[in-house]
C-alpha cells in the first residue's frame, strides 16, 4: 500500500450521531463506494498477475476498453471480490480457523487452503492468516 487517506478526511465524508448513547456513522452509498475507492487507490496491484489470472480483464486491457490491471481493480475489480495481487496463505492457520476448508481438502475437494482462499475465501471474508 503506498497511501491511506488521514481518517479527518474520511470523518468529514460522514455524518456521525448519537443513538442511544451509542455513536452512530451514517452515509449515502455513493459516499460510502468513495470512501473504499479513495481506501483502495493506494493498493498496489500486480498487473502481471492480475492479467494472468483474469483472462477478460487481460483480453478488455489489450482491447483498450480498460486502461489497466489497477484501474479495473479501482473500478470494479474490488467490488467483484477480486484479488489485486497473490495473497500469502498460512495453510496450517487457515486450516485450522476454517474446519470446513480442512474437510475439504481431506476430501479431494479443493487441493490447500490457499486454493480455497483464492478461489472463494477472499470473497467470503476469511482471512488468509492471523493479524
Amino acid at each position: 500500500m503506498k497511501y491511506l487517506p488521514p481518517f479527518d478526511l474520511i470523518r468529514r465524508m460522514v455524518e456521525v450521531s448519537t443513538v442511544r448513547g451509542e455513536l452512530r456513522v451514517s452515509l449515502s452509498y455513493d459516499d460510502f463506494i468513495k470512501i473504499l475507492r479513495m481506501m483502495i487507490s493506494g493498493i498496489e496491484v500486480d498487473e502481471t498477475w492480475y492479467l494472468k489470472e483474469h483472462e477478460d480483464i487481460a483480453q478488455a486491457v489489450a482491447g483498450g476498453a480498460v486502461a489497466s490491471a489497477k484501474q479495473h481493480f479501482l473500478d470494479d475489480g474490488y467490488f467483484e471480490g477480486r484479488l489485486p495481487f497473490p495473497m500469502p496463505v498460512d495453510e496450517r492457520w487457515y486450516l485450522e480457523q476454517n474446519l470446513d476448508v480442512a474437510e475439504s481438502v481431506r476430501r479431494g475437494v479443493v487441493s490447500s487452503g490457499e486454493q480455497h482462499f483464492a478461489e472463494d475465501g477472499y470473497r467470503e471474508g476469511r482471512l488468509p492468516y492471523e493479524l
